[in-house]
């Protein structure tokens, strides 16, 4: 456990690392506030309220415990047993409705809890030790990424708008020639409608580049403050409401399989600002 004033020293740090309308965007996220669930006289602090749910259907998976009579102690180290250790997952709709809807998903809350803690303690460690590199490797995994060269952008932008002048300018061109009787009506409402047909594609292409570039600067942003985000939490050791809702959105939790005669479950993380980081930490 880190003691206050060490994570004193560390909020003063990051105060000192991220711009109010970063901490402001942080804050919003944080709205999300877990429940104290009792059961089988075990309460369990639901620390995954609102944001676990079934990867399969869709539906939040609900906490359950084991049943009354159940030994409070380790069968294997004979210590007694953590509220969390006496606390499950299971899909909400197979709990309502059974097998024939969906398959229970379930997940020990020690497996889960133990999980999530090593992978924002791996990411933290990794945004701590070179947050450049790990903003490319972020980057290049962001599904909505728009893969952008500025300058090469930039530069098409350019092309584009001074081809636009140039198809005004023709524009003018072919109006005087057809007051002179150079040009026949009929030639240059043809020669007029392909200029107008190139302008209206150049104008669209134009928006799409600017929308692109706007939405690449969004994402720079977002990355950048998970980064600040996670760097915080180098030295996490334990988890709690707050540490959850500031970095996770959801976390997905899939049907438990069996290859090669082992018992596997996907559980996928997504982090706010960024989505899944599945190579970092796989």
């Amino acid at each position: 456990m880190i003691p206050r004033e060490d994570w004193e020293i560390i909020e003063d740090c990051h105060e000192a690392i991220i711009s109010p309308e970063e901490w402001e965007q942080v804050q919003e996220i944080i709205d999300r506030r877990p429940t104290i669930m009792k059961g089988n006289s075990c309460p369990f602090y639901n620390l995954f309220h609102g944001i676990i749910y079934c990867a399969t259907c869709g539906k939040s998976m609900q906490v359950r415990y084991e049943k009354v009579g159940r030994t409070g102690k380790n069968r294997f180290t004979g210590e007694q047993r953590e509220p969390i250790d006496k606390a499950y997952y299971i899909c909400q709709t197979y709990n309502r409705l059974g097998k024939n809807a969906c398959t229970s998903h379930k997940i020990e809350a020690r497996d889960l809890y133990n999980l999530v803690l090593k992978d924002i303690q791996e990411l933290a460690k990794t945004a701590l030790k070179d947050a450049d590199a790990f903003y490319q490797r972020l980057s290049n995994r962001m599904e909505r990424r728009y893969l952008l060269d500025a300058s090469q952008t930039q530069k098409e932008c350019q092309r584009l708008e001074s081809r636009n002048r140039e198809i005004d300018e023709m524009f003018l061109s072919l109006y005087t020639d057809k007051a002179k009787g150079i040009l026949t009506e009929q030639r240059f409402m043809k020669l007029t409608a392909t200029l107008e047909q190139e302008q209206e594609a150049n104008q669209k292409r134009l928006r799409d580049l600017l929308l692109m570039m706007r939405h690449s600067d969004e994402q720079e942003n977002e990355v950048r403050t998970f980064i600040k985000e996670i760097r915080r939490y180098a030295a996490i050791e334990e988890l709690d409401e707050a540490v959850l809702n500031r970095l996770i959105s959801k976390i997905l939790v899939g049907e438990v399989k069996k290859i090669d005669g082992q018992k596997v479950q996907e559980v996928r993380i997504v982090y706010n600002f960024v989505g899944e980081i599945p190579e970092i930490t796989a």
